[in-house]
């Protein structure tokens, strides 16, 4: 997958890190995130994303590295 959702949102890249190619094609969290992104999740894991996200917007900015 090339996670073409996802590159469209470089907030979502920059939590997991900026990945490269190799390793957003790679990546399991990426394939999620661009789920998310795409609104493919189940409604109950996208409110859990959103959670996840608004928590790292207001505590800091940490890299994401799992849901």
């Amino acid at each position: 997958m090339q996670k073409f959702e996802l590159k469209r949102k470089p907030f979502l890249l920059q939590l997991i890190g900026n990945l490269p190619e190799e390793g957003l094609r790679r990546s399991s969290l990426a394939t999620k995130l661009n789920g998310y992104v795409a609104e493919l999740c189940p409604p109950k894991i996208q409110r859990q994303i959103d959670a996840k996200i608004n928590d790292i917007i207001k505590k800091g900015w940490p890299i994401l590295r799992e849901l």
